[in-house]
């Protein structure tokens, strides 16, 4: 039984060893990894501080999302894009590794600041934040026919995929599945 914990203890410490090295080239030196990563989304201009903050410890990428707030009852392209893009299960995964930001308009005047800088006009807007780079817009919407068609779940990971840092362009869990 002593000599069956021995190997077995081996084994793991093995197995240990073998993936250490591959979460080193995996992760950059003094950066967290993307597990580090919050699952909820920061508010308005004063998360997107703390976006920041974090992304300069992590080196991830920052998806901001700047919607214009409606009554429950009302339909919007930021509904749509929410209920139909936002809560789709691959879209949900792939932005696991981001650091993610809401900044609902209009808003306090910050918020109404930093939407300024990004030169939001129609909402919804979205942008991929790389580190110390400028922000990269991405179109959710297909507006070929003047009539707005939601890109659908691939489509929309590859317009984040595109517009992100190269840590995003191997293949995500999102792709696996």
């Amino acid at each position: 039984m002593l000599r069956l914990r021995r190997l077995s203890s081996s084994i793991a410490l093995a197995l240990i060893l073998s993936i250490a090295p591959v979460q080193m080239l995996l992760a950059q030196p003094g950066q967290k990894e993307d597990t580090d990563l919050p699952s909820k989304w920061f508010q308005k201009a004063k998360g997107y501080e703390q976006a920041l903050e974090l992304q300069a410890e992590t080196g991830a990428d920052i998806f901001i999302y700047f919607t214009r707030e409606a009554p429950s009852d009302e339909k919007g392209l930021c509904r749509w894009f929410e209920s139909k893009g936002l809560s789709d299960v691959k879209i949900r995964k792939y932005l696991r590794d981001y650091i993610k930001v809401k900044a609902p308009l209009p808003s306090n005047p910050d918020t109404q600041k930093l939407a300024e800088a990004f030169e939001v006009g129609k909402t919804p807007a979205v942008y991929i934040v790389q580190p110390k780079r400028r922000p990269q817009k991405c179109a959710v919407f297909d507006w070929t026919d003047k009539k707005p068609k939601l890109l659908n779940a691939d489509e929309m990971i590859e317009v984040f995929r595109v517009r992100s840092s190269e840590r995003y362009q191997l293949p995500s869990e999102a792709d696996t599945k």
